[in-house]
């Protein structure tokens, strides 16, 4: 048995079908109201407990007879409003099920951290799994949450839980384009004008899904590993997104003062609809890194070869548009 924590979400709902394809029994957790659009062709499939990860007698009793233990679920925000949520889901969510994990005597545990988790280094562009973030007040609210949940996956291994860390950078796929992501392809498709600087590292959640279950199989823990397929510049990827769809690409860089009036529009425009903003601060200095991932480790590791932005592009926006919903 595999419990999958984020089962309905966009990296969990891959994993979960290719589990179900190699065999695996698996038992998910889910809220009361939690959307399952991403997991409606194999919704049945799964054994679903209705819970939440800050309830720690909940996942102790969900527990029972699981062997693995894949932990997908995080709140993703660039809204430093929303950093006592994030603090609460990320950092204490995987305590929980950290310390279920051990009191029940589960053996396995797999991560899905991000590379927001680790440090960049001002003086070399190049990052792999050895460099540290030092700094967490320097950084954005989701990356010191998912910086703080692996020091509990760390904790947990000193005291005995065999576990792995992925850190996936950019996750590509064809999920909701409301949330995640996935919101790159409605930007585009929706005409946007405005593109910013920065490297964008990317990954095909295909890519993620296939690792995951390759790691389960070879047995490696106490490790990290950087899941990224490539870099390139925001623009190139939006004009990637753009070609698919036959769409216009946007054609003003916006920079310096451009970004922080875009910011400060977008506030007004959220106060008035009622909704969250858009673009942030801690978004802004997301899409000004120029760091690239190295991800010599799970190549080497594994064998491991990543889809191309051309093809991963492609098939999201093939997905994306056999969803006639989705466009409205």
């Amino acid at each position: 048995m595999i419990f999958v924590t984020g089962a309905n979400g966009l990296i969990g709902s891959y994993i979960c079908r290719d589990l179900l394809r190699s065999g695996y029994k698996i038992r998910a957790l889910k809220r009361k109201n939690s959307e399952l659009s991403l997991v409606c062709d194999i919704e049945k499939s799964i054994e679903w407990v209705e819970g939440d990860i800050l309830d720690p007698l909940i996942l102790e009793e969900t527990l029972q007879q699981v062997e693995w233990v894949i932990h997908c679920a995080a709140f993703i925000s660039y809204d430093s409003k929303d950093e006592d949520t994030m603090y609460h889901i990320n950092v204490e969510g995987t305590a929980n099920l950290v310390n279920a994990c051990l009191k029940v005597g589960v053996p396995y545990f797999l991560h899905v951290s991000s590379v927001a988790a680790i440090g960049k280094d001002k003086s070399n562009q190049m990052v792999d799994e050895q460099s540290q973030l030092v700094n967490l007040e320097a950084t954005t609210s989701y990356a010191r949450s998912k910086y703080l949940s692996e020091l509990e996956i760390w904790r947990g291994t000193t005291e005995g839980l065999k576990a792995v860390i992925i850190n996936p950078s950019l996750v590509i796929g064809p999920g909701d384009w409301a949330k995640s992501s996935t919101r790159i392809f409605k930007y585009i498709w929706d005409e946007k004008r405005f593109y910013t600087g920065g490297i964008a590292n990317f990954v095909d959640v295909r890519d993620v899904s296939a690792v995951v279950m390759q790691l389960m199989k070879a047995n490696i823990f106490g490790e990290r590993f950087i899941l990224n397929a490539g870099s390139v510049p925001y623009k190139e990827l939006f004009d990637r997104i753009a070609y698919e769809f036959g769409k216009k690409p946007p054609g003003i860089k916006v920079k310096g003062l451009w970004i922080k009036f875009a910011i400060f529009a977008d506030k007004i425009r959220a106060g008035i609809s009622g909704s969250k903003p858009l673009i942030t601060d801690e978004l802004e200095q997301v899409s000004k890194n120029r760091h690239v991932f190295d991800n010599t480790k799970i190549r080497t590791a594994l064998g491991f070869s990543f889809r191309n932005l051309e093809e991963t592009v492609r098939w999201c926006c093939q997905q994306i548009m056999q969803n006639p919903k989705q466009l409205n």
